[in-house]
């Protein structure tokens, strides 16, 4: 292959959405209105359109993605809990959480959004981890449903 054909995969990588691109779009229109240039203060406001257009594309896309995640997680702990295999369950805790700050991330308006959960989903976590160190899947289990159950509640 040529170094001017390109795989799908390569073509579609180059026309993803991207906050970086989007941002950098957005802040690129700013300077021609401080040059005082009609021109470019047009071509900066399409610019600028597009640039949050992308961002927004990259959110969404990042959420469904973190959805995905969240439930690959969720099913690969419930499959550790199952067969006893708390390296498994303990793994699609991490992933859940993992998947948890990427939904948040594409959801909110802040570019550095923290979830905070309630103190019953914190207790939730705490009871996980308590149940990971000491060996104890049905504490680790209890702790992951409970702080599943507070994140229904709170949306997060």
């Amino acid at each position: 292959m040529s170094e001017h054909e390109k795989t799908r995969e390569e073509a579609a990588m180059e026309y993803q959405p991207s906050q970086i691109t989007g941002q950098l779009k957005a802040i690129g229109a700013v300077l021609p209105e401080a040059a005082n240039a009609s021109g470019w203060a047009e071509a900066g406001e399409e610019l600028q359109h597009s640039g949050h257009s992308e961002v927004l594309d990259a959110k969404r896309r990042q959420a469904a993605e973190a959805v995905v995640d969240s439930a690959t997680a969720k099913v690969k702990s419930g499959f550790g809990y199952i067969t006893g295999d708390q390296s498994m369950q303990s793994r699609g805790n991490t992933e859940a959480e993992s998947a948890q700050w990427k939904y948040k991330q594409g959801t909110s308006d802040s570019t550095l959004a923290v979830p905070v959960p309630s103190v019953e989903g914190v207790k939730g976590k705490v009871e996980s981890v308590v149940g990971m160190v000491t060996g104890d899947q049905g504490k680790q289990m209890e702790g992951n449903q409970r702080a599943e159950k507070a994140a229904w509640k709170d949306g997060v």
